[in-house]
């Protein structure tokens, strides 16, 4: 016990004087954050969780959305602190509130993975601000949950995912078109999309096999010139965004994007 209790000394002795040497007591939440960040990071030569977790709170305390995103992803994804999806949604819910669109998909994200009793209402809810910003994560997300409540409503929402890269979103907008479910049926350009997510790595073989019959050799050849073209289009969308390049990312249900792609994410 007595070594125990040293210990715990220790550790608040080294946390006390790391916050020593950090920003000030009056400092903003903007210096906090970036406190916070060099210390999750390992930047300036330090990396120290719990200090980081205090910096974060410290920020998120004064309402700076960053900072609260940044404790619902630790919270949410077992980063550093045990899982709880229900302070995850807490600190999503305060940055979705002040109109956050990355706190706000991921918070929808919550209702629909099952971290929280699944909520369809609360999903489109949540969802619907952050995919009306164009952002493609909650657009996939909220066209997905559309195919099983109102599927008119999910092409549009898919197709804004697909057109900045998300693959899962090229495909069942592909599928979409194929089954004319929601929209105009157009088998051609259904094996347009099939193409893109099948280069980009989605299964989607045979798919392509069972639209072959529909369309004549020339409009398979033109479909596949249409890819090509629409995956550069794509494929510069994704990185003019920057909001790429995590395990994850292209699930069924997207994980959360680690602390160091967040500021591209919105």
């Amino acid at each position: 016990m007595r070594k125990l209790l040293l210990a715990l000394f220790s550790l608040s002795c080294a946390v006390t004087v790391v916050l020593a040497q950090g920003p000030p007591l009056n400092a903003t939440p903007e210096q906090l954050f970036d406190a916070g960040m060099n210390a999750f990071t390992g930047e300036a030569n330090t990396r120290d969780n719990a200090v980081a977790r205090e910096y974060f709170r410290r920020s998120a305390d004064q309402g700076y959305a960053p900072a609260q995103v940044v404790l619902g992803f630790l919270y949410d994804t077992a980063t550093t602190v045990p899982a709880s999806p229900h302070d995850a949604a807490s600190w999503y819910r305060k940055a979705a509130d002040g109109g956050d669109s990355l706190a706000s998909w991921l918070l929808g994200r919550l209702y629909l993975n099952g971290a929280l009793p699944q909520d369809d209402f609360a999903a489109e809810k949540w969802l619907t601000p952050s995919a009306s910003q164009d952002n493609p994560f909650a657009a996939y997300l909220l066209g997905r949950l559309m195919l099983t409540r109102d599927y008119t409503k999910a092409p549009r929402w898919l197709r804004i995912a697909a057109e900045q890269g998300l693959t899962q979103a090229q495909y069942l907008y592909a599928k979409a078109l194929a089954e004319g479910r929601g929209v105009a049926q157009d088998r051609f350009q259904a094996y347009v999309w099939f193409l893109v997510a099948l280069d980009a790595g989605y299964p989607a073989t045979s798919d392509l096999s069972y639209l072959n019959p529909f369309l004549s050799p020339d409009q398979i050849d033109q479909a596949k010139a249409k890819a090509r073209n629409l995956e550069d289009s794509v494929t510069r969308s994704v990185a003019a965004h920057g909001c790429t390049g995590w395990n994850g990312e292209f699930g069924d249900i997207p994980t959360p994007p680690p602390p160091q792609k967040q500021r591209f994410c919105r």
